[in-house]
């Protein structure tokens, strides 16, 4: 998900959850933005570069089918353990119980995993279908990686092995970004 799209979320939850409470409003929003400043963080130990441009720049191609002659680094997702729910959401709700102020903190870091993990079914689903079979290529006994292809909002998910996938990067813009 976007930052526009965690903020206003957020925002929304946090009123209706705290309307009169505003310092767990902030809580709840600040948590539910401010944790994908862990992407800022690692696109600046992989590149030197500090910038938030340069990490916007990046954001902005990492998905995008690769076009010849390109040569930029593609870094992967730049995700940290932050964003791993089967390890901080336990972990902060569990603080949480013992601490009420943290509720707030804990609510909005749920939300932001929530909207970043909606399609995890669809990619276990895919995952299951193919059978350990690569969808391009047919080949067995390679790990698979599960991608988004096609136009936004006629997304769907592949099963490809590695050599399919940056295959599939070269391919023509008209199928859509892999995810």
């Amino acid at each position: 998900m976007r930052f526009p799209t965690h903020l206003l979320s957020s925002l929304a939850v946090g009123l209706a959850v705290y309307p009169r409470q505003p310092l767990r409003l902030a809580a709840l929003v600040a948590a539910g933005t401010l944790v994908d400043l862990d992407h800022l963080l690692l696109y600046s130990l992989h590149t030197g570069d500090w910038s938030v441009v340069g990490a916007l720049r990046y954001d902005r191609y990492r998905n995008r089918r690769i076009k010849l002659g390109d040569t930029r680094p593609r870094y992967g997702s730049l995700r940290s353990w932050l964003h791993n729910p089967i390890l901080m959401l336990p972990t902060l709700w569990a603080l949480a119980a013992r601490r009420p102020p943290l509720r707030a903190v804990a609510l909005g870091l749920s939300l932001h995993l929530l909207l970043d993990h909606l399609d995890w079914p669809q990619i276990v689903a895919e995952s299951w279908r193919a059978g350990g079979v690569c969808r391009a290529c047919g080949r067995t006994g390679r790990k698979l990686l599960v991608v988004r292809v096609g136009a936004p909002g006629a997304w769907h998910y592949q099963a490809l092995c590695r050599a399919c996938r940056e295959r599939s990067m070269l391919a023509p813009t008209s199928q859509g970004a892999p995810h």
